[in-house]
């Protein structure tokens, strides 16, 4: 009678193969698949996630870059024709956004994004323009710090941001504006829905731990 006293791929080594692969492809599913879903990355994102469904102000400020700027913009757009802004800001960046074929130049990310706006309807002495470090390593504070700094007579303000970003948003404008400034965050659209929800929100915690300590 043969001994079954085999090594690792011997018939006793069998389960613990096994269980090494199901430990594998249980952390796959974990870390991988399942941060894929959409229904799944919305729930991660409901820590990051601030909104005022009722928020209104005297102007309403569009933070800046990124592929969920539209969103953002659209957002700003719609509060206005609620009547419950009266004016929207803007970061003027003036890196090119491109070449517009239509009125054959060179458009600035400002200057698109006015232009965006009129699509949506908004007057374009609507849209105002704030200067900041573009370049900044806390560019979110810096957007914040620059608003303060041209409007301080406003005493109210509507952050519009996307889902992930609100939180460390309205952290930044309460860190900027006077105790006494009202502000709100307007989510551009909801957890789930957010083209931000295809970003690594992995890194939205990290910015948003960083910002609570520094900023």
């Amino acid at each position: 009678m043969k001994n079954e006293t085999r090594g690792p791929r011997g018939p006793r080594g069998w389960p613990t193969l096994v269980r090494r692969a199901a430990w594998v492809v249980g952390a796959w599913c974990v870390l991988v698949m399942l941060p894929s879903m959409k229904v799944v990355r919305g729930v991660l994102i409901q820590p990051l996630y601030v909104h005022d469904e009722d928020a209104r102000g005297e102007v309403a400020y569009v933070m800046a870059d990124g592929y969920a700027y539209l969103e953002r913009l659209r957002a700003a757009a719609d509060l206005h024709h609620m009547g419950r802004i009266q004016s929207i800001y803007l970061l003027h960046e003036r890196r090119s956004s491109g070449f517009d074929f239509i009125t054959r130049e060179s458009l600035s990310v400002a200057e698109r994004a006015t232009r965006y706006l009129e699509f949506q309807g908004i007057d374009r002495r609507v849209v105002h323009f704030v200067d900041a470090q573009e370049s900044s390593l806390m560019g979110s504070l810096s957007e914040a710090e620059a608003m303060a700094a041209v409007s301080p007579q406003i005493k109210s303000v509507v952050v519009v941001t996307s889902a992930p970003h609100t939180r460390r948003s309205l952290l930044c404008f309460q860190r900027s504006f006077p105790s006494d400034t009202k502000l709100s965050v307007f989510s551009a659209t909801s957890a789930f829905e957010s083209a931000e929800l295809y970003g690594p929100i992995s890194h939205e915690y990290f910015k948003l731990l960083i910002y609570l300590f520094v900023a």
